[in-house]
């Protein structure tokens, strides 16, 4: 009898168990109102995009955009700002939800083997938009949220010179590259 009674109710909490687990409900009798709870959440992970160039500022794009100076025979020997002949006016987003973020570039002079033009010759306007460009090596710069507390959705465009000193400074002839990386961080 015992036992009986044991796997009874070991049965009858089996079989209640789900009820423990199972969602708020009410019962209400004699035409009297019910009413149960039921709780939501959204979990939203954070993210930082960052678009420099060509594409779309949520996607991963492998191509990277260059900006070129060719000079001419007539600007090889003067100095004064010369204009990108391809790739001087490049746009640039900057999307995330997770409150102020670090923007900083960073690049080593342009070479051509031993030979060296400053990246400090490279100037940069910002055309249009909210994303201000950030100094060439120098200390990354906070950028604001601007849409609530936490969002951060900024765009615009960069126009590039070459500041050259072809009269007072001139450099061997050769194709000087460098590559300057943008980096958007947590703080």
């Amino acid at each position: 009898m015992k036992k009986s009674l044991f796997i009874q109710t070991a049965v009858a909490l089996a079989l209640a168990a789900p009820l423990l687990a199972s969602a708020e409900s009410n019962l209400a009798l004699g035409g009297a109102d019910a009413a149960a709870d039921l709780n939501f959440r959204v979990v939203i992970p954070g993210f930082i995009a960052l678009k420099i160039g060509t594409g779309a500022i949520l996607t991963n794009t492998n191509t990277t955009d260059r900006v070129e100076f060719a000079l001419s025979d007539p600007q090889v020997t003067l100095d004064g700002a010369v204009a990108p002949t391809t790739g001087g006016t490049v746009s640039v987003a900057l999307l995330s939800n997770v409150g102020t973020v670090d923007f900083a570039s960073t690049g080593a002079d342009l070479t051509d083997g031993t030979e060296t033009i400053p990246l400090s010759s490279i100037s940069v306007a910002n055309t249009t938009g909210t994303l201000a460009h950030p100094t060439f090596n120098a200390a990354a710069t906070p950028v604001p949220t601007n849409v609530g507390s936490k969002v951060i959705n900024r765009s615009g465009t960069w126009t590039f010179s070459y500041n050259h000193q072809g009269a007072t400074a001139p450099v061997g002839a050769g194709t000087y590259d460098t590559t300057v990386t943008y980096t958007a961080a947590l703080p």
